[in-house]
Parts: C-alpha cells; sequence; structure tokens
C-alpha cells in the first residue's frame, strides 16, 4: 500500500510481516491451533466464528497497537511469539470462541488502520489485495465504514493481488498520474481461463451418458425445481477462487437440507455457508445492496444482509448471522447462467440459486470436460450443464425426483 515509516521506540516493534499482513499471521496461527491447514483454510474460520463469542479477543488483541497513520504494530519480538500467544489462548476456550476472537481481533485492527487512511487521504473509494481480504465479512465490515462510497476487491484474493497491484504501481510511476487515470476501466468479468465448450460433446460422446431434450437453460430449471444438483461447466473458467457461473454446482436455495447434500457428496466442512446467484435485476429487492458494495458482488467477494422477507424463503444461502455472500449476473457477463436463473424464477418464483465451486473439498476446481466427466461418474452432481445440452449418467429405470423446490 503506502510506504511505511520507521517504528516507533520503545516496547512496540514492526512483526516480521507488516500491517495487514501481520493480522493474516495471526489468523494463519489461530487456523493451525484449531487443527486446521494454514494458508488454506482460514475461510472456515470466518464461517465457524459466526457461532462463537470472542471470549479470548483482549488477550491476543493486548500486544496489538494502531498507529494515527494507519500502521499496526506489536510488542512482540517475532511471529513465534504472536504464534505462542495464539496456541495458549486458543486452548482455554471452545474453537468457535476461539474463531469468533481471531475473527474480532482482524476486523477491529484492519477497520482503524484503514480508518486512519481514509481520514488522512480523504479518500472515498477503497481498493483491497491480498489474502486478509478474502475474509469476505471484513470485507463487508469496510464498505460500512462512514464516507466509504464504493469496495473493491481484487477477485484473486491472494498475493496474485498484490502483484497485478504492483505492476499498476509501476505504470502510475512510469507515466504520471493524468495518462494513468485515463488509460482506466471498469473490471467487467474474469473468465479468463481456459474454454473447452466445443470439446465436451466428444468427451462426453459415451454409452453411459445421455443428453437430456429441451432447452438448457429451461430443463436445469426443471432439474434444479425438483430438487437435482447441477453442475454448470460453461465457457472460459473463472480466475481467481471463487465460482462465478463458468465452473459452479447449482441447487435450489429453498431447503436448507441442501447444504447437508452438498456437503456430504462434496466431503466440506457442514458450518461452511454456501453462496447464492441473483440477477442484477433481482439483487436489491434479496439483498442489502449499496453503492459500497455492489460492484464487489460481481465477484462474490463480500458479504451483506438478507433482506428479512427473502430469509426463511432461500434457507440454504442464508448464514446464521443474517448475512450471505451473493453474486450478481448480468446477462451480458454470462447469458446462459442468466438464462437459468430467469428460467428458475419463472418457474419457482425464487430468483436465486445456490452457486458452490465445482470441486470436492481438497481437490482444484473442475477444469477440463474429462476431470468434469469424471466428477459426474463418481456422483459429486447428478447433472451436467453446458452450451451443448445437459447431460447424465444413463438410468436404466426412471429415477424418482427429489422434492420440489416450491
Amino acid at each position: 500500500m503506502l510506504s511505511h515509516p520507521p517504528p516507533p521506540r520503545g516496547r512496540w516493534r514492526w512483526l516480521p510481516k507488516e500491517g495487514a499482513a501481520c493480522v493474516g499471521l495471526a489468523y494463519r496461527f489461530m487456523t493451525e491451533a484449531l487443527g486446521y491447514t494454514p494458508n488454506r483454510h482460514e475461510g472456515k474460520l470466518t464461517g465457524l466464528a459466526a457461532y462463537g463469542e470472542p471470549e479470548i479477543y483482549d488477550e491476543i488483541r493486548a500486544p496489538f497497537r494502531v498507529l494515527d497513520d494507519g500502521q499496526i504494530t506489536s510488542e512482540l519480538r517475532s511471529g513465534e511469539e504472536l504464534k505462542s500467544l495464539i496456541f495458549s489462548a486458543t486452548r482455554r476456550t471452545t474453537p468457535q470462541n476461539a474463531a469468533a476472537s481471531v475473527q474480532k481481533l482482524l476486523e477491529d485492527l484492519i477497520l482503524s488502520s484503514i480508518g486512519a487512511h481514509l481520514r488522512h487521504s480523504n479518500a472515498r473509494q477503497v481498493a483491497l489485495a491480498g489474502g486478509v481480504f478474502a475474509n469476505v465479512t471484513l470485507n463487508r465490515r469496510i464498505a460500512e465504514l462512514p464516507g466509504v462510497e464504493q469496495v473493491f476487491i481484487f477477485p484473486g484474493m491472494g498475493d496474485e493481488g498484490l502483484a497485478v497491484g504492483g505492476l499498476y504501481q509501476y505504470l502510475l510511476e512510469r507515466d504520471g498520474l493524468q495518462h494513468w487515470l485515463a488509460q482506466r476501466r471498469p473490471l467487467a468479468d474474469v473468465y479468463w481461463g481456459g474454454a473447452y465448450d466445443a470439446e465436451l460433446p466428444r468427451v462426453f460422446a459415451d454409452s453411459e451418458i445421455e443428453r437430456l431434450p429441451g432447452t438448457v437453460a429451461e430443463t436445469t430449471a426443471q432439474l434444479l425445481q425438483e430438487g437435482e444438483i447441477v453442475a454448470l461447466f460453461n465457457g472460459r473458467m473463472e480466475f481467481g477462487p471463487r465460482a462465478l457461473g463458468a465452473r459452479s454446482i447449482l441447487a435450489s436455495p429453498a431447503q436448507q437440507s441442501v447444504n447437508n447434500t452438498l456437503n456430504a457428496r462434496l466431503e466440506r466442512t457442514e458450518f461452511m455457508p454456501f453462496a447464492p446467484c441473483v440477477l442484477e435485476e433481482d439483487a436489491d429487492e434479496v439483498f442489502e445492496v449499496t453503492d459500497a458494495n455492489r460492484y464487489a458482488m460481481r465477484f462474490m467477494t463480500i458479504t451483506c444482509q438478507v433482506r428479512k422477507a427473502w430469509r426463511a424463503r432461500i434457507p440454504a444461502v442464508v448464514h446464521v448471522d443474517g448475512t450471505a455472500r451473493p453474486q450478481i449476473v448480468r446477462e451480458e457477463w454470462n447469458p446462459l447462467y442468466a438464462q437459468i436463473l430467469r428460467c428458475f424464477k419463472q418457474r419457482s418464483g425464487l430468483p436465486v440459486l445456490v452457486n458452490t465451486s465445482f470441486n470436492a473439498h481438497e481437490e482444484p476446481i473442475i477444469h477440463t470436460p474429462a476431470e468434469c466427466l469424471r466428477a459426474l461418474r463418481g456422483g459429486r452432481v447428478d447433472y451436467v450443464a453446458a452450451e451443448s445440452g445437459v447431460y447424465r449418467l444413463r438410468q436404466t429405470k426412471p429415477r424418482a425426483s427429489r422434492r420440489s423446490a416450491r
């Protein structure tokens, strides 16, 4: 971000990683202390935190200080001392309370830091990058800060965002502010990966696979309303960790039990919430969309409150605190995805679908048609929807449909 001034004298020191990264280090150590894999399972703590109370917050907050210029410092001498503090405190509470405590630590320090930067710069638009800002609950709190008009989180929520930011900084320094500003344009989508639409029919041309009649959008919507699980394999794969309708698993949000079904089939942790997708014209009716969070919702990088009138109607995508992590969809960005949403709304009256990434736990997101076929054969999903049709394993006898989503 900004260049850092020298650390203050006395007992306050920089940790080996500065600013947001040092708080991310605390989150990493808490992930490890709770038995999860660090640098991989931090998102589990974000979900788990909603079930706990910040019982050990004061203890783990005590070594940290936020300076007037927004820098985060600590009296701890090393990352090992921070790790020792986190592990020691965690042993005296439940996993839920430990997660809630480190989530509150993250929010407290980062919000204080960003607030200081905003006061000094008079900025009203906030751009965020790096692994700390994969924390979608934190991002919601940032969007709610007084004076913030818009938040953007780089969709590749890891070090790749910092690399892209470094490139833009270089161009700014090389070309000057006025030229740099004139070249800017909004990021419309991140469908930057490989596309295999033409190849998929050949890979699926197998005696055990059948293609269903009807249009893709209408057939998919009918299956989803009947409670089936449908994978969407569509166009170029998404860049970043979020499934955005190119390699997604879709389901009806009408029954909360679909979470258990999906978690069991994908071998995922039971408390992790699933995200909704919604057409742009329906988003404001269902979710508390603002000017500050709307753009980030294209990329599913922020949470917001679900409006109370809709919470009981779409329980599969509402977290315990009444929030969700929606993706706003527009037809020009992903036509087939939008058509499926529209057809599902016409059938069920629900403008929202469950959208989760097309992969099992600890596996990469499905990329190629061969990987997609393997997931279908393995029972991860019931059907695959693609530009060329809707596919399933050939049935030897009629299949009883699941409970209707009405």
